[in-house]
């Protein structure tokens, strides 16, 4: 799935970078089965970078909009 990100999350920029975001549920920080997102340096995308940093889906098949919506509600669609 490709999500992005603002460059500058404190400026007036609107700058994005594209990132490749996998999901996975055995990633060390998924517990009881659980999908997180797992950026490609192998970090997992939490919920306070996915809302500080304004981070939105940009490409994503339904099953993983599906399973990223359990993972942050609400959260997941708002640009």
């Amino acid at each position: 799935m490709t999500c992005s990100y603002r460059v500058d999350p404190f400026g007036e920029s609107p700058a994005r970078k594209r990132v490749t975001v996998r999901l996975s549920t055995t990633h060390s920080t998924s517990s009881y089965g659980q999908p997180v997102m797992v950026l490609p340096d192998g970090g997992a995308l939490d919920l306070m970078s996915w809302v500080g940093c304004g981070y939105r889906i940009e490409r994503a098949t339904a099953k993983e909009r599906e399973a990223v919506a359990r993972i942050l509600g609400t959260l997941a669609c708002q640009d």
